[in-house]
């Protein structure tokens, strides 16, 4: 508490300054002053020192000594003078006392200072500015990210000699500080920029005509062509890092996705769309894993999903492959006699559409696709068995990926 220790200062010095008037006068002792630290025997006179017996405690004596006026007086104006800083102190006072002077503190033209008097008193008035990292684009806000088209930034970033952009690390990615954001030609000083420099209250460095007025600008226009990145080396870095570039505040951080219409992006007309609240719980969960897996579902318009898979398709028709489709190639007859007994052993589960370079078996797959890669498998081993070269077995299956009736009991799939 700053107003106790203020006391306790004020009793230190009235302790000090009273023990001082005691040494100097004539008729006081040091006995006087502490009589408890004394024996009886050098006690002072009794004219300067009450002696008074207490027979009740066992005849304990106690000593006080009595100021006069005059010291008293004396004291107080000594007291007025240090309050004042009228009076010369000793070097032991700075050391003891100069520390606990609290009131004699001198202010704080600091403008950034916190004043402890305001800490824990909000209002209104500290909500209305925002940090510069506080914005939203997207409520209208300036986005300070963007680059000022005044200055001249960089264009390519270094690369090695393997075209590879310098410091570049397969894990953390750039690390290079010459990015695009590093200035090239940045801002003059206000005094010398040709848009806030004043002449006028500039003394001139040279005369008005001197020709050296020319030769410098002709230096300094040469020096800002070699457009060179100016550079310092960063003492913790221990690299070169650029002394001007466009800071960058970063967007703030989206923690939801933003309103859109029920309907947008959509083609189902509003009589049309599924109204999940007359389904059941069960129903309606079936009801969006079918939405969510189909390709034609009511969000996308009519012939979106054949048009998808046509693309996939489309490059083995400018190849003139039947490769990825269920259409029927030619079959030497002499091989298929050959693999008979494999095409029996596979009975209705797989019909063979085509053999290619008489190695490569192409066959309509029927069975489950989880036993589909096991089959073709297979069934390479079972031709090779008949004494016929197979470089490779291909099981079509079209469109369909999934096994229906064997996916939880849901006898439900969509046209993929």
């Amino acid at each position: 508490n700053p107003s106790i220790r203020h006391n306790m200062k004020r009793a230190l010095l009235q302790y000090a300054t009273l023990t001082t008037l005691f040494l100097n006068s004539p008729s006081c002792t040091v006995s006087a002053f502490v009589p408890s630290l004394l024996p009886s025997s050098s006690l002072p006179l009794k004219s300067s020192v009450q002696m008074s017996t207490n027979e009740e405690e066992g005849g304990s004596m106690t000593a006080s000594p009595q100021e006069s006026s005059s010291d008293k007086q004396k004291s107080n104006q000594i007291l007025m003078e240090i309050d004042d800083g009228k009076r010369d102190l000793p070097s032991w006072y700075y050391e003891e006392y100069q520390e606990e002077r609290f009131d004699d503190l001198e202010e704080d033209d600091d403008p950034s200072a916190i004043d402890p008097e305001t800490l824990g008193k909000w209002d209104e008035t500290d909500l209305e500015g925002r940090l510069e990292y506080e914005f939203d684009p997207a409520k209208g806000d300036d986005d300070p990210n963007i680059l000022n088209p005044k200055f001249e930034h960089v264009s390519t970033v270094p690369v090695d000699e393997e075209g590879v952009e310098l410091m570049y690390d397969p894990i953390f990615g750039r690390s290079n500080p010459i990015d695009e954001r590093t200035i090239i030609n940045p801002q003059d000083s206000y005094v010398i920029d040709n848009e806030t420099r004043d002449d006028a209250i500039v003394t001139p460095t040279f005369h008005e005509d001197d020709i050296e007025i020319q030769y410098n600008a002709d230096v300094k226009a040469f020096r800002k062509s070699l457009r060179i990145v100016d550079t310092y080396v960063d003492p913790y870095l221990n690299m070169e890092v650029p002394r001007h570039k466009a800071k960058w505040y970063g967007y703030p951080e989206k923690v939801n996705y933003p309103n859109k219409p029920e309907l947008e992006n959509r083609f189902t007309k509003p009589e049309d769309k599924t109204d999940f609240t007359k389904l059941t719980v069960y129903q309606a969960r079936k009801k969006a894993i079918e939405l969510a897996r189909a390709k034609n579902n009511e969000w996308l318009p009519k012939g979106k999903s054949v048009e998808f898979h046509n693309a996939r398709t489309e490059i083995f028709k400018e190849k003139g492959l039947t490769v990825g489709s269920l259409q029927a190639g030619p079959v030497d007859d002499k091989v298929r006699d050959k693999i008979q007994s494999v095409l029996d052993i596979l009975g209705s589960s797989a019909k063979l559409l085509e053999i290619s370079q008489g190695t490569v078996f192409r066959f309509h797959y029927h069975g489950l696709i989880k036993n589909k890669r096991g089959m073709a498998a297979w069934t390479e081993t079972l031709i090779r068995d008949c004494g016929v070269e197979c470089t490779g077995v291909v099981f079509e299956t079209g469109w369909r990926k999934r096994d229906p009736y064997y996916d939880g009991g849901d006898k439900w799939f969509g046209p993929y």
